[in-house]
């Protein structure tokens, strides 16, 4: 048996037992059994692959979930690492995830960057930060936790750069979304536009954040603001999109939002990077991409 099945067997079966055993959720009991883990499971196991088992147990326990709630998909999560990697400079190494959940899109983008990048992670879910935090303990990767709404007053240091896979939807807190630029003038705010003001917030002058984006981002913003946001606060470089194949849906499918905190003295790219990928699955056509993406970053971003 491969050493990533026999791992996701094991966590599998054991969550299973304690869920029976002493009759908590599934996901509650993961946590636990990822807690226990020592060099009994994890040694002569690449820490990617214990990063892969842990991954597939989380998705046992989501079947069903709502869209928003599913985990990031590995392939997707790793890409988002791949450009981040590239957009941070030698030296920065604070990321700041809003809606970090169980940690799988974290540590997917953690294992493509240097080992001294340090994780901040929000997430208002106390069995999700249980997870998250548990494997980041057996990753052996740094992570700062923050279990609080993410759009609530957010006490963290400026990071380097931000992502987060935006949960589409309104959000429910009109008296804390009235402080966001963003807010909608009449009814609930959408709080995938608040997510992406509150995660730049937090980052540096000339920071960069990656977000994965509905396609329809822009169709929303029928009042303009996001519009005005980009040309005062922070400048959208690049919009990747997505295989549509990926997605069961046309109206689900998603692209990466590449943007940057604006600073003085900044060039913007002469011509933002668009474009729509290829399958990942197609490794020619795919890795001319990845060719054209690092020749844009060397050429337009200095």
């Amino acid at each position: 048996m491969e050493p990533l099945e026999k791992l996701y067997k094991e966590l599998t079966s054991q969550a299973k037992k304690v869920e029976r055993e002493i009759e908590v959720p599934y996901l509650d009991a993961l946590a636990q059994v990822i807690s226990m883990l020592d060099e009994r499971h994890t040694d002569s196991v690449e820490r990617d692959t214990v990063r892969k088992a842990i991954s597939l147990a989380v998705l046992e326990g989501m079947k069903g979930a709502q869209p928003n709630h599913l985990p990031t998909p590995d392939s997707v999560a790793l890409f988002a690492g791949y450009l981040l990697g590239k957009l941070m400079k030698k030296g920065e190494n604070r990321l700041l995830e809003l809606g970090s959940g169980t940690g799988g899109m974290l540590h997917a983008v953690l294992s493509q960057l240097p080992d001294e990048t340090e994780g901040l992670a929000v997430e208002v879910d106390e069995t999700l930060v249980r997870i998250s935090a548990a494997s980041s303990n057996v990753l052996e990767r740094k992570v700062t936790y923050f279990h609080q709404d993410a759009l609530r007053p957010l006490l963290v240091d400026p990071a380097d750069a931000a992502m987060a896979d935006l949960p589409v939807g309104f959000y429910p807190d009109e008296e804390a979304a009235s402080e966001y630029i963003l807010k909608r003038d009449e009814g609930m705010s959408y709080s995938h536009f608040l997510m992406i003001e509150q995660a730049m917030n937090h980052v540096k002058p000339g920071g960069y954040g990656v977000f994965l984006i509905p396609n329809a981002l822009f169709e929303h913003d029928t009042e303009g603001k996001l519009k005005t946001f980009f040309e005062t606060k922070a400048s959208v470089i690049g919009i990747l999109q997505l295989p549509l194949t990926m997605f069961k849906k046309e109206q689900a499918a998603k692209s990466y939002l590449i943007v940057r905190n604006r600073i003085a003295g900044m060039t913007l790219p002469k011509q933002a990077l668009l474009a729509e990928l290829p399958s990942f699955t197609d490794t020619r056509a795919f890795g001319g991409m990845v060719k054209q993406i690092d020749e844009w970053i060397k050429t337009e971003l200095k």
